[in-house]
């Protein structure tokens, strides 16, 4: 038995040593996928030509804008008529003939193969199957095979959470689970960070559990490798920019080769969800090549802020030119981000706004889910002090019972949690159709059971009144977080905040702006930023942001047609 555990620790720490350390240097130079900031070229105002526009560039889609001569922000629908384009491209090359047809969007991911694209991708797979048929062994002295670079009729290629996908294949969603950690915490950061599902980076060991580590042939394979996937990544990159130049060109009727264009912002550190971002080298290098010269490169929370520039400006006007401090905070059901920005310029040599990071923070966990977690342990608490009542009969009409007694009939405390979460995520769905300000609504109780036949009961007020302390805390965490991230000592933090922009996808919308005025000191001279045009979802807003900047980069421009 000990030499057993001594082999198990042995490869365990195998495994971990195949791990690339978040501070290792990249081992590739150029171009290179890890790179985290870049420096951009300089270009004179006089030498931009033509329209400027703003691209918005997500993980997940593209939206093309600019401002008309109205002085409205336009964004440019695509040939479906929508504003937003799914980052996926389908790239089809037919050998006998040397044609080839790409496909965008939604056209991508929908538009079924014809009879001779199904034999063409049989035929890549057969091909890929006798070359490792013919290789079994991974030979590290040989050339990566283009076959497994090749793209394949069937795939949609993309950028987000998958860099392919199967369009043979319906379940390619991103798996929902609980993170599992210690009751009690507030989970605010690198707690929630570090946890990956995804650990082991391969390895090898003998059969002494003695763990050699990589050779030299296999990390120069590894690089290798990434410099392909990086390529074709900047392949998928290029033609999305072609067919944004292209959608512009089309509304504007002229030549278009300046653009001005977002990404997601960068976390502090690596995480599951986050391993796949692209990062600044390839927006830009994939601008170029799609025939677009990236003039500026915000991230969305500067681009969102930006969205508001005449009403930052003309407070700080007001103001007699006292820079603005402007607190940016976005979550939906998956990700949130809190970014603290003052203004940053010289009048006397600029009249458009621009902004300085103070503080940034910005990860991925669910707010929801982790509110519902801290909703377990308090009705929890509640049934162990004693507050549940006793049913006289088992409860009926539980779908997930019989699941929850089974798989938790050896500990009665993750029984009755489990009991608990199943019923607290369905009030949660439940919720978001309650009135607002209804005194006999929020008078009803919600039962939520800790057995068969036990349950604590709390009215709707009661759990209004518990989501919104719990935010509240949340929302003071997160922005003491963003300080600490940064390195913002206490006596160095903003003493004034005069403006904050919420955009908010959640099922908490109808209360993040109230709680973040309180936790920014609720001051009557305090102002949310708010635009009856501009409604408050992250695409929008941070469309808004771009076309904004593209249009000043344009009244500055001798603004005569592109060649």
């Amino acid at each position: 038995m000990p030499v057993v555990v001594a082999l198990a620790t042995a490869v365990a720490l195998c495994l971990v040593s195949q791990v690339p350390s978040a501070t290792m240097a990249s081992p590739i130079a150029t171009p290179n996928p890890h790179q985290k900031t870049f420096t951009r070229p300089s270009v004179k105002p006089a030498t931009v030509c033509g329209t400027v526009i703003g691209i918005d560039f997500d993980k997940e889609e593209f939206s093309v804008g600019f401002v008309n001569l109205t002085n409205q922000v336009e964004l440019i629908p695509n040939k479906d008529g929508d504003i937003y384009t799914p980052n996926y491209v389908r790239i089809i090359e037919f050998p006998d003939d040397s044609t080839r047809e790409i496909l965008f969007g939604k056209d991508a991911l929908t538009r079924p193969l014809n009879e001779r694209e199904e034999k063409l991708t049989n035929a890549i797979y057969e091909e890929r199957k006798k070359y490792w048929e013919e290789n079994p062994v991974r030979n590290y002295s040989l050339p990566i095979p283009d076959i497994d670079f090749q793209f394949k009729p069937d795939r949609a290629y993309g950028l987000g959470e998958f860099n392919s996908i199967n369009l043979q294949e319906s379940y390619w969603r991103f798996p929902r689970s609980w993170l599992h950690t210690q009751e009690g915490v507030m989970m605010v950061g690198d707690e929630w960070e570090n946890v990956s599902p995804r650990s082991n980076r391969g390895g090898s060991w003998n059969a002494t559990g003695q763990c050699p580590g990589p050779t030299d042939a296999e990390l120069e394979y590894g690089r290798k490798r990434r410099e392909k996937e990086y390529m074709q990544k900047l392949t998928v990159v290029d033609l999305l920019m072609g067919q944004a130049k292209e959608m512009a060109e089309e509304r504007l009727r002229e030549k278009v080769k300046f653009a001005v264009v977002t990404m997601p912002s960068l976390t502090d550190k690596s995480h599951s969800r986050t391993s796949r971002d692209t990062p600044p080298a390839l927006h830009t290098e994939g601008l170029v090549r799609g025939g677009l010269y990236p003039l500026r490169v915000l991230e969305q929370s500067e681009a969102a802020v930006l969205a508001y520039e005449p009403q930052i400006s003309k407070a700080e006007r007001a103001a007699g030119g006292r820079p603005q401090t402007v607190v940016f905070y976005y979550l939906n059901r998956f990700t949130e981000g809190i970014s603290v920005f003052e203004t940053n310029r010289d009048p006397a040599e600029e009249d458009f706004l621009r902004l300085k990071t103070v503080a940034k923070y910005h990860f991925y966990p669910s707010v929801r889910e982790r509110m519902e977690k801290a909703m377990v342990r308090y009705l929890y608490d509640m049934y162990t002090d004693g507050s549940h009542i006793a049913l006289d009969t088992p409860r009926k009409g539980c779908d997930n019972c019989e699941w929850i007694l089974d798989g938790y009939d050896s500990n009665p405390k993750e029984q009755a949690m489990a009991f608990l979460r199943n019923d607290i995520e369905e009030v949660t769905y439940q919720s978001r159709t309650w009135p607002l300000d209804d005194s006999e609504s929020d008078a009803k109780e919600e039962w939520f059971f800790v057995s068969m036949t036990e349950y604590v009961m709390l009215t709707r007020k009661e759990w209004k009144d518990f989501e919104r302390a719990w935010l509240k805390s949340h929302f003071g965490a997160m922005l003491d977080r963003a300080y600490e991230k940064s390195g913002v000592e206490i006596e160095a933090r903003p003493q004034r905040i005069d403006h904050f922009l919420i955009v908010d996808e959640s099922r908490f919308r109808n209360r993040t702006s109230s709680i973040m005025r309180e936790v920014l000191g609720g001051s009557a001279e305090l102002n949310e930023l708010v635009d009856s045009a501009i409604e408050h979802k992250l695409g929008l807003v941070v469309s808004h942001g771009a076309a904004r900047v593209a249009d000043y980069v344009t009244k500055r421009s001798s603004r005569h047609s592109c060649p």
